[in-house]
């Protein structure tokens, strides 16, 4: 690649914009795209056949979800207050984030060193953050629209949803924009989210470290900017008129919840990660699983507790309560348990851990059909 003048670009494809030609950087990620697109490509049949089955399921579920749908965007119009808050703090935080994370990648990237004008690195950052936002936006602006197109009746309530959301994300992502300027790059690593382990003198082996390793691997997920989403869910999820315990119950049963899941999802990655490692080691099999869930396994019960005095304090029955906990907890057990034995073995989990998921889901459905016939 060569270079003319100050910041043009000679050497590509005809049909690179000439726009990309006077922004290194925005035309590296353009290429990268083209790139991606073009491998994608090759795969011929494969990608049609996904984006038919997707395009396939959002429509049958629009279809079947019709009602609720309806009811959503009437409720949300009745909140549009709000909806406009949380729109404007989710594009606040995510396009601080955004610009934040460009900041300090521009630091590591091979570009540093290119005579890009500041006037050029501007113009690709502000369409990198923003561009993300307002794709998000013409799709929170169209969703209602559509709705409206086959529901007459909720025209006035559709623009109020999509009025408030589009406003809601513009003020935000200007607000975010304007901090994530401000805000320097910190220099702390990413793991400052996960507890320091204490220092231990002995020269004795312990598995304290591998009994730790889910817990730490939840943590190091539970960032700010990524426990936003639940807590926006759980305060959304709080109906108009409840009571305060009812209140803190639906937000803990939501915290809860995604530990749990985050939990579950951790155990899968540490135990290929630890099985890898481990291999090479006179580990016996048992040892390998005890060290590994002992304290993730006591960590489900209790949340698991948790979650049942929640769902009780809701109002639940205490005995649906107890199923529910006992059919999540089996389904951990099933899909950690898999996933420990299968890396131990060197064999992949995958097939194991849907057909787990897909018996315990056919199990759900049997007790809730049972529960339902006996109401």
């Amino acid at each position: 690649m060569a270079t003319e003048g100050a910041n043009r670009v000679a050497s590509l494809p005809a049909s690179t914009p000439a726009f990309l030609r006077r922004h290194p950087a925005l035309l590296v990620e353009w290429l990268r795209l083209v790139n991606s697109l073009s491998r994608w490509r090759g795969e011929g049949g494969t990608a049609v056949l996904l984006v038919l089955s997707g395009l396939a399921v959002v429509t049958a579920l629009l279809f079947a979800l019709s009602g609720h749908v309806v009811g959503a965007i009437e409720t949300l119009a009745e909140y549009w207050v709000l909806l406009a808050v949380v729109a404007a703090i989710y594009a606040a935080t995510s396009v601080s984030g955004r610009r934040r994370q460009l900041e300090e990648s521009k630091s590591q990237s091979w570009l540093i060193a290119t005579p890009i004008p500041l006037r050029s690195l501007f113009i690709s950052h502000a369409i990198r953050v923003l561009l993300p936002l307002v794709v998000i936006t013409v799709i929170v602006v169209m969703f209602p629209a559509l709705v409206a197109l086959t529901n007459e009746g909720i025209a006035a309530a559709a623009e109020k949803v999509a009025a408030a959301a589009a406003g809601g994300l513009a003020i935000g992502g200007v607000f975010g924009w304007w901090t994530g300027g401000r805000t320097k790059v910190s220099d702390v690593v990413p793991s400052r989210y996960v507890p320091q382990p204490r220092a231990v003198r002995s020269m004795r082996p312990d598995a304290a470290g591998l009994a730790a390793w889910p817990i730490a691997q939840v943590l190091a997920w539970s960032r700010p900017e990524n426990s936003r989403y639940v807590l926006v869910a759980a305060l959304l999820a709080v109906q108009g008129g409840s009571s305060a315990i009812a209140g803190l119950s639906v937000v803990a049963m939501y915290f809860v919840a995604s530990y749990l899941a985050a939990l579950l999802s951790a155990m899968t990655t540490v135990a290929r990660s630890a099985a890898a490692w481990l291999r090479a080691t006179p580990i016996t099999l048992m040892g390998f699983i005890w060290s590994v869930s002992r304290r993730a396994v006591t960590h489900q019960f209790i949340g698991a507790a948790l979650a049942a005095c929640c769902t009780v304090m809701l109002g639940a029955p205490i005995g649906m309560a107890l199923q529910v906990a006992a059919l999540w907890l089996g389904l951990f057990v099933s899909i950690a348990g898999s996933a420990l034995v299968d890396n131990y073995r060197g064999r992949s989990p995958a097939v194991k851990i849907a057909l787990s998921v897909a018996a315990f889901a056919a199990l759900a459905t049997i007790m809730q059909l049972r529960v339902g016939a006996k109401t």
